[in-house]
């Protein structure tokens, strides 16, 4: 049944045709070595600059693509996230090489970190955590600290942080099942935003909403924020424009192995504009294999077009392999999903990895490393990949985040689905007597029952239940609501939010579509205060009373409870 049982997204959050060719390109120089010149936008300093830098590996962590480089500007190994990088990439000389392998770089610095450990210097936290959460924070953040549980099933977690507000941001989200022992300073500070949550919700959101306002030309509510489908027909005559481009390029380089060729000869000749020509070079390095004689690189340097050519004559009689990035990126996969699958251990998908590797072997990969992914235990996962494959009833111990409470409930599991780097399972729950929706990883125990069901057509993967955070399914949700946020969170809330009106002081309403009110009311509270909820007016009662009844942990002389 794993056709029909399993769904897998992999294209990540900030996926984009921008950030696909950005992979390819930032692979390539990888693989060769060669230094790379692009635009990048600095979040964190709301800057937009020049930068070269030496590439050393791409890392896929949180659901978006990143390189890790060395920055000539700060002569520092930096991180760069691809949907941040503007414009085209071009590499800074046509020599074969621009720099040694790193000696001493080691990429598992910058892997499986948690968003509040990506910067050098650290101090230690404590965090108290109820029984409720301790076992699934044990289960999914133990590798980033460490979790000592008393009897009575009442923990602390103990962890490095170098951000206090991505720190904070984690424990808010846990609501009262989490609380700030240690630094002192993180507890006031948590205290502090609690303060401002409550307060900016009792308070009338028009003095907010009457600033400034400033001109932005934005995308309609109603346009479409799906990714383009990657199987997408080219037309047959950008195909022969495509032909014809390739044979000046080829008929440009003659018998050398590259070519500069005018930008303007080009134009002209094929009766194209420049950012027409600029599209076609980036598919034709895509596609341009030519009969099994040659392969071509292709880039626009000035008011030229740099022709790289390569030919293999008999060498490349054989078909065409997998380029290393895509090797990887076929190992990775078979990685994430084989154990989740609902299949045997010995089946295709198995085989068909060990004759990837055996092939292809791991000294001839480029740098390009995988975070960990949101998982369940392996309990868990062997128990639903059962009850999925011979079609029988699952009891299962859910925690609903949301809502705070663990509940027992039976299903009837139909598929996995998997988004934004977690896995859910779509069943039809017994005690709702509808379609629903659980997140694997919040699932902490389950049992295979003796009962079969049959399979109900009307249960798919798509609907209201889906989780957040999918871009095909927030046009589902069933309400939006209007969120203010402060000009020094406004630029990571639009990177994941819409946003069509914007203040003078840099402060900007945005939309956040919600199928629940206690998922909205955690969410807003992740925001420290800095994010004020709008609308639905009936939810902002709700979050300065969510916030009050945390702050009564905090507005004692000393951490309530003891060490455990």
């Amino acid at each position: 049944h794993a056709a029909r049982t399993v769904s897998v997204n992999l294209l990540g959050g900030d996926y984009s045709p921008e950030v696909a060719g950005h992979l390819s390109k930032i692979e390539s120089a990888i693989s060769r070595r060669k230094t790379i010149r692009f635009t990048y936008y600095a979040i964190g300093r709301d800057e937009t600059s020049e930068r070269e830098v030496d590439p050393y590996s791409l890392l896929y962590l949180g659901g978006n693509w990143y390189m890790v480089g060395y920055a000539h500007e700060r002569e520092a190994t930096r991180l760069f996230r691809l949907s941040r990088m503007e414009g085209r990439i071009t590499f800074k000389t046509r020599a074969e090489h621009d720099f040694p392998p790193p000696p001493d770089f080691d990429v598992s610095r910058y892997r499986d970190r948690a968003p509040w450990q990506l910067d050098d210097e650290s101090e230690q936290a404590t965090i108290r955590l109820s029984p409720l959460v301790a076992w699934w924070v044990e289960q999914m953040f133990g590798a980033f600290g460490r979790v000592s549980t008393g009897r009575d099933g009442w923990a602390e977690f103990r962890t490095e942080f170098t951000s206090s507000a991505a720190l904070l941001t984690w424990v808010l989200g846990l609501g009262e099942e989490a609380q700030v022992l240690a630094p002192d300073s993180l507890r006031d500070e948590t205290r502090r935003a609690l303060e401002m949550i409550r307060d900016r919700h009792v308070d009338d959101p028009t003095e907010l909403l009457a600033r400034p306002r400033v001109e932005w030309q934005a995308a309609p509510p109603e346009a479409s924020t799906e990714a383009p489908s990657p199987d997408k027909v080219v037309p047959a005559e950008r195909f022969a424009r495509l032909l014809a481009l390739m044979t000046r390029l080829l008929a440009a380089c003659e018998d050398r192995p590259d070519a500069r060729v005018p930008v303007a000869d080009l134009r002209e000749a094929l009766n194209i504009e420049a950012a027409v020509l600029e599209e076609d070079l980036t598919l034709l390095n895509l596609i341009n294999f030519g009969g099994g004689c040659y392969t071509l690189f292709a880039q626009i340097e000035g008011d030229e077009v740099s022709v790289v050519k390569e030919t293999y004559g008999d060498r490349f009689a054989r078909p065409a392999r997998l380029s290393p990035l895509e090797a990887k990126a076929l190992l990775w996969a078979l990685e994430f999903i084989g154990d989740r699958l609902p299949v045997g251990a010995d089946d295709a998908l198995g085989s068909a990895r060990r004759k990837v590797e055996a092939a292809i072997g791991e000294e001839n990969l480029p740098e390009v490393e995988i975070g960990q992914a949101q998982a369940a235990n392996n309990e868990v996962s062997a128990a639903v990949n059962r009850a999925l494959r011979d079609e029988r009833l699952l009891e299962i111990e859910y925690w609903n985040e949301a809502r705070g409470s663990l509940t027992t409930r039976t299903i009837e599991p139909h598929m996995l689905v998997n988004s934004r780097d977690a896995w859910y399972v779509v069943a039809h729950c017994h005690r709702a007597d509808d379609q629903r929706t659980f997140r694997l990883d919040r699932i902490r125990g389950a049992t295979v029952l003796d009962q079969h069901f049959v399979r109900r057509p009307e249960v798919t993967a798509s609907g209201p239940y889906l989780p957040y955070g999918n871009q095909a399914e927030a046009a589902t949700q069933a309400q939006r609501a209007e969120v203010w946020c402060s000009a020094d969170q406004a630029r990571w809330m639009i990177e994941k939010h819409p946003s069509w009106e914007r203040f003078d002081d840099g402060s900007v309403l945005v939309q956040i579509p919600f199928s629940s009110e206690e998922w909205l009311v955690k969410e807003i509270t992740k925001y420290r205060g800095e994010a004020v909820l709008v609308t639905p007016a009936s939810v902002r009662d709700a979050v300065a009373a969510h916030a009050q009844q945390m702050l009564q942990a905090y507005n004692v002389a000393e951490p309530s409870g003891s060490s455990r």
